[in-house]
């Protein structure tokens, strides 16, 4: 750190805050000490420098499942210098399992938790911790959810199933009775979030005397699966079927399926952005929703 204080001509103080990412360095002092330590090839001792500055520059992110919002809080706290201890509490085993035994201890800053709702116990045994949490809930998803809708009412679609991951609540099929649609136990349905979990469901859509005309599913990789059995068995997309996904994967845009976007990886990116700010002492503010549709070839007027 010397050496770098040295080259860059301010006082190792300085390059301690300028790399910590604290306050009392400016933008430009921060930028060029940054960029002396770079040529050097000088890296903070983030184990050695939080003994020192109480910091442990970890984030530990609970999460039910592996998604695109995952994918957007690690790059930005990749980005931020902050390693990742990522906990998958996809059962009941595994979830018991960590909040009985709570093995983060003082190793985090913060946590993050993607996809879960926690019960009262589970509350009281993360607020043991003593840090700041950010839960990412599923406003979001609700909102894409309303935008497709919206999207295929406009095109007078009036009979809509609704395709969930493994996981997710039934009651997201509060939002199409409220719209004024009929709701059929046949039309909202469950699957794994892959391809091969699409092409499946497609056998429980198309297993009743009445068809939808439309299919709206949260994930990429299951829509992806949907209009590849669809078009296998011979039904036109979007002419006899309409097929709407609420995660904007590339996948998705590969082949031209419309999509909500920007409800996953920005989702991430801006939970991680409140912790930070939780973790300097800050406030948070409630963001508005990132959402858009891209209306591509999958989706057109009811038939």
């Amino acid at each position: 750190m010397s050496d770098v204080a040295k080259a860059a001509g301010v006082s190792a103080a300085t390059v301690s805050r300028a790399l910590r990412g604290e306050p009392g360095v400016s933008e430009a002092t921060r930028q060029h000490v940054s960029e002396i330590a770079r040529q050097m090839k000088y890296a903070i001792a983030r184990d050695a420098s939080s003994l020192a500055g109480g910091r442990r520059y970890a984030i530990a992110v609970l999460t039910s499942e592996v998604s695109p919002v995952l994918a957007g809080a690690e790059g930005a706290l990749r980005q931020a210098g902050y390693d990742v201890l990522l906990y998958v509490l996809g059962d009941v085993a595994s979830r018991a399992k960590f909040f009985d035994e709570l093995p983060l201890g003082r190793r985090v800053d913060g946590v993050l938790l993607l996809s879960m709702s926690l019960t009262e116990s589970e509350q009281v045994a993360l607020a043991s911790l003593e840090v700041p949490h950010v839960t990412i809930d599923d406003a979001d998803l609700r909102h894409a959810l309303r935008t497709a809708l919206e999207h295929l009412l406009a095109l007078g679609h009036r009979d809509v199933a609704l395709v969930l991951s493994d996981g997710e609540d039934e009651a997201y099929d509060e939002i199409l009775v409220a719209a004024g649609l009929e709701v059929r136990p046949e039309w909202t349905v469950w699957c794994s979030p892959t391809v091969d979990g699409g092409e499946q469901v497609v056998d429980v859509l198309l297993d009743g005397e009445r068809l939808p005309t439309a299919v709206i599913s949260s994930n990429g990789a299951a829509a992806l699966g949907i209009y590849l059995r669809m078009q296998r068995d011979g039904r036109a997309v979007p002419d006899e079927v309409s097929i709407v996904s609420l995660d904007g994967q590339e996948l998705t845009r590969v082949v031209g399926l419309t999509a909500v976007e920007g409800a996953a990886k920005e989702q991430g990116e801006r939970a991680v952005a409140d912790l930070f700010t939780l973790i300097r002492g800050g406030e948070i503010e409630p963001a508005d929703h990132l959402v858009r549709l891209v209306v591509r070839n999958s989706s057109g007027p009811a038939s």
